[in-house]
């Protein structure tokens, strides 16, 4: 009897392919939103993709803390993204709460005259507040 309750649990703990594609799929997808929100300088659908605390550390060193801020800087900034690809996409779910995506994107944008890094690798870590999937925390680094 023990051993088939272990049995169970163990299986109950495997998550199926087809359920961990489709997370990664919804969590790229928002990821995915968020670029094309940031693009369009759209601070509102921004938004809708972040948490209230969330923050964000761009490879510049640029720090921003809270949804506020966030999309205020989404809305109003100089920078100019021509087009972003990411790719090598990667999500662990760490509860049925909880993941991090993490990426190397290549871009072609321009802040204030300045080129930012063509190329990068970036953490999202991810939560599930009443149903849907927001980042909480974007770190990106420059890589050469």
């Amino acid at each position: 009897m023990r051993s088939s309750i272990v049995g169970l649990l163990l299986a109950l703990a495997v998550v199926s392919p087809t359920m961990a594609g489709d997370l990664k799929e919804e969590i790229v997808a928002v990821e995915k939103a968020s670029w094309k929100a940031y693009q369009d300088h759209d601070g509102k659908a921004y938004g809708d993709t972040i948490t209230d605390d969330a923050v964000v550390i761009t490879a510049s060193g640029d720090i921003l803390t809270g949804k506020q801020k966030i999309v205020a800087d989404a809305s109003s900034t100089s920078c100019t993204l021509k087009n972003v690809d990411l790719a090598d996409t990667k999500v662990r779910q760490l509860s049925a709460d909880s993941a991090i995506l993490s990426y190397t994107f290549t871009q072609d944008m321009t802040c204030e005259g300045k080129k930012m890094p063509a190329k990068a690798f970036a953490t999202s870590i991810y939560v599930r507040h009443g149903g849907k999937w927001r980042c909480t925390s974007y770190q990106e680094t420059a890589l050469k």
